[in-house]
């Protein structure tokens, strides 16, 4: 022992391994002469005996206690307080200079109902506290807390029960129990543990009322040292598994973590997060698959206002994939920045500087040509309010360009959000617009039109429907303004009422075709008849509106202030009205279709005050009739052929023109080149000289009606007049077959001259049968001229009869043999040339050998 100095202390040493303490270095409160020196001393000994017994036990406590002999007793007392088996393997224990616990195997069983397989399995777990701080100071400082292979299963049943609900239970029973005072647990703020690690972790969890699992696998989390005030790192990584839809996602994450238990407030620097999943689709082409990358310089939590913010962030797309990687429906890369700021007591974020950039493939693009996506723009949400904001949003793609100034979302939590808000479209070029997503246009009869295009609107959509009002839609030269809607996008429900300056649609449409079947063709009629009718489009279509077209050009027609009214509703009966002003007169239209199996048409359709050869030449491209007039049509029909509704056509037709022609058949000429040659006939004439007179024939009137049967026009009310004639006819025209066979019977009332011609005085009153046979295009037209000379010989015998009646009577047979001979002399030299018949043989005699 060391000599006793004067005024000094004793030093004690010999904690055995342990560090060495000095009780006191410095001069006692009491001298040894003073009457305590000796009981303090001898208390300074005692306690300095009394700590090596205490350290000689700390030592010895894991060789004479074991604490695996009490694993018996702990699973009783956890089955007494949850009800539930429990069990743990191997528990190991040290104390110096660690209390270290390790235990092994530790099973908690399942809730009654749940099955046999346990809820909890922990393979390991291990912890240790150092002593000396914790005896002293009262200060927890703890090893790294390690797990290791923990399982759990979390499930619901069929009747919304959960397997942690007793738990739950049994905990808030204790919470509402009051708490004993302990000294022992006051004071103990000061935290220092080393570190956490988690390894080989998964949780399960199934929804048997909804349907629905899910699994966690291979999770692992490390963190660093947990102290007050110091930079926390972490680090980790999971796979999610999801059963219905199918799916699996891989996620790792790393930053470093600051956080301030008195005011609850925490930053996150160099925030690092990757995310690689899949979600099975029923086949291959329907899978989708992502694989992402975030990166954050800064992420804050203040617990007092409890607002978060995030610094500019950038999530770095590496893949988005709809489908394979062989056949994708769309794939995407790019980036997406951005910064947020969240107002957790408000109920108010913002985000701020938002910019995307991806570049786009697949079959879903238009074209399926690679293409640049961007989008920028502000947002916030208003969830107190339950609305949103987007403001200043910038789109481009291959070549568009649109915009919006503002848009607002109302019910962003409801059942149906809804946005509205302005929309536009910069000028463009919608040929140049095609041909960036690859999309080869139709043959258009102008290739000038698609040049160029501009959208303004204010627009207001959902999940359901949208809506586009102060519509501007401008078209090459063409202005389209109104308004236009999709009531429910399920049922395609459009909505519009439009107004549209002018348009020659005609620019629009395929050339005509070079090669193309003439119009009375066997070729031409069987195409036009087999074609068919959109009768599933009919049927499906579902419209209700209005169309106002100023100008319009239509197969080469020219329509003006064209009003159109549309009641269509889908798989119901479609009703269209039409009026327009064309060629100084009026047009209404009024069709009604019943689609189906077997598909209904009524047409009314009335014409009035109509220049008929402006308009067919327009349209047919030759005017076959010209004057001015009127028609009425009513008729009805079925099929879904142009040839079945042709066959099936029923109804009337009544038309009335007046100072017009028809084209392609001069009357007076014919008329008078009979004449000529009847007149040489009968040797008092020349043939008719060449002539230049146009093919046509005049008429003062011409009005006609008839009736349809099953395609077929049946008329007897056909009349014409002009100052040379007056015409009935009769006949029929076979609308599907496109033939003709029709009788015209012109009375000559007047005369006419023709260049080269002569007077027609002489056959003043004649009836001239004309038959119309064949194509109706390009019919065969016969002149009847026997039946007009016959009538004509008969009309001069009778004017001669009546004027030597009593003559004639002596003399009839004479008189009716002669006319006979007379006529049939004419008739030879009119119709056989000049060929000589051969000599009769006289009265009585024999003829030759």
């Amino acid at each position: 022992m060391p000599p006793r100095r004067p005024g000094s202390g004793w030093p004690i040493d010999g904690w055995g391994s342990a560090r060495a303490a000095t009780l006191s270095t410095r001069p006692l409160p009491y001298a040894p002469d003073r009457p305590m020196a000796k009981p303090l001393k001898f208390l300074l000994v005692f306690l300095a005996g009394l700590l090596l017994l205490l350290a000689a036990a700390i030592v010895a406590l894991p060789f004479l206690f074991d604490p695996n002999d009490f694993r018996g007793k702990l699973a009783e007392t956890v089955k007494k307080e949850t009800g539930r088996e429990f069990s743990v393997g191997e528990i190991r224990l040290s104390v110096f200079p660690w209390l270290r616990v390790e235990i092994a195997d530790a099973v908690l069983g399942n809730a009654a109902g749940f099955g046999s397989e346990p809820m909890l399995r922990l393979k390991s777990a291990e912890v240790g506290v150092k002593l000396l701080p914790l005896l002293r100071d009262r200060r927890v400082e703890a090893s790294e807390l390690k797990l290791s292979g923990l399982r759990a299963a979390l499930a619901v049943n069929a009747e919304g029960l959960s397997n942690w609900a007793d738990l739950l239970a049994l905990q808030k029973q204790k919470k509402d129990e009051p708490a004993a005072e302990s000294e022992a647990g006051k004071g103990m703020a000061d935290l220092d543990i080393a570190g956490v690690q988690l390894e080989d972790v998964a949780l399960s969890y199934a929804d048997a009322q909804a349907g629905k699992d899910y699994a966690v696998e291979g999770l692992r989390l490390k963190l660093g040292r947990l102290r007050a005030g110091e930079t926390l790192p972490f680090e980790g990584g999971l796979t999610l598994n999801s059963g219905a839809p199918k799916a699996r996602a891989a996620l790792e994450f790393q930053g470093d973590l600051r956080f301030d238990a008195d005011s609850g407030s925490a930053q996150v620097a160099d925030l690092k997060l990757k995310l690689d999943g899949l979600q099975e689709g029923t086949t291959p082409a329907e899978s989708l698959a992502a694989k992402l990358r975030l990166e954050a310089s800064a992420l804050g939590y203040d617990g007092a206002s409890q607002v978060l913010t995030v610094a500019p962030f950038k999530l770095l797309i590496d893949q988005l994939l709809a489908g394979t990687a062989e056949q994708p429906r769309l794939s995407a890369k790019g980036t997406l920045a951005a910064s947020l700021k969240a107002d957790l007591a408000q109920r108010r974020h913002q985000v701020q500087g938002l910019e995307l950039a991806l570049e786009t493939a697949g079959s879903a693009i238009p074209g399926g040509k690679p293409q640049t996506l961007k989008l920028s723009g502000t947002a916030s949400a208003d969830l107190a309010a339950d609305s949103a904001r987007v403001e200043g949003l910038q789109l481009e793609f291959a070549g568009l360009k649109a915009s919006a100034k503002q848009w607002l979302v109302a019910g962003l939590t409801g059942e149906l959000p809804t946005a509205s808000g302005d929309l536009t479209v910069a000028p463009f070029s919608p040929r140049a617009l095609l041909g960036n997503l690859d999309i080869k246009l139709p043959e258009m009869a102008d290739a000038k039109t698609l040049q160029t295009a501009s959208l303004s609107a204010a627009l207001s959509a959902n999940a359901r429907s949208a809506a586009f009002k102060n519509l501007l839609l401008k078209l090459d030269d063409s202005t389209l303004s109104g308004e236009l809607a999709v009531r429910d996008f399920a049922s395609q429900a459009l909505a519009f009422a439009l107004q549209l300056d002018a348009i020659d649609a005609d620019r629009y449409l395929p050339p005509k075709a070079a090669a193309a079947p003439a119009a009375g063709t066997e070729a031409a009629k069987t195409n036009l008849n087999d074609t068919p009718l959109p009768v599933e489009m009919l049927d499906q279509l579902n419209a209700e509106g209005t169309l106002a077209i100023g100008r319009l050009k239509l197969k080469g027609m020219t329509l003006n202030d064209v009003r159109l009214k549309l009641d269509a509703p889908k798989s119901g009966n479609k009703r269209q009205q039409l009026s327009a002003q064309l060629y100084g007169g009026n047009a209404n239209l009024a069709l009604d279709v019943s689609p189906g199996a077997k598909p209904g048409y009524a047409l009314k359709t009335t014409l009035s005050g109509i220049s008929a050869g402006p308009l067919l030449k327009d349209f047919l491209g030759k005017d076959y009739v010209s004057g001015k007039g009127s028609v009425n049509l009513d008729v009805r029909s079925g099929g879904r052929t142009v040839g079945e509704v042709r066959r099936a056509l029923n109804g009337d037709v009544a038309f009335n023109f007046v100072d017009g022609a028809v084209k392609g058949f001069n009357l007076g000429k014919t008329i008078r080149d009979g004449q000529a040659l009847l007149s040489v006939a009968q040797g008092g004439g020349a043939t008719a000289a060449a002539s230049s007179e146009p093919q046509s024939t005049d008429f003062a009137e011409l009005r006609g009606a008839g009736k349809i049967v099953n395609g077929v026009l049946k008329s007897d009310q056909l009349s014409a007049k002009n100052p040379l004639f007056r015409l009935e006819g009769a006949g029929e025209l076979d609308l599907a077959n496109e033939t003709i066979n029709y009788l015209a019977k012109p009375t000559l009332v007047g005369t006419a001259k023709g260049q080269g011609g002569k007077e027609l005085a002489d056959l003043h009153g004649v009836v001239v049968p004309i038959r119309l046979t064949g194509n109706l295009f390009k019919p065969k037209v016969q002149i009847d001229w026997q039946a007009a000379l016959q009538q004509k010989a008969a009309d001069k015998l009778r004017g001669q009869y009546e004027a030597k009646k009593e003559e004639l009577q002596e003399h009839r047979e004479e008189i009716k043999q002669k006319a006979v001979e007379e006529l049939n002399k004419g008739l030879m030299k009119l119709f056989g040339g000049n060929k000589k018949p051969p000599d009769e043989p006289a009265p009585g005699s024999t003829p030759q050998p």
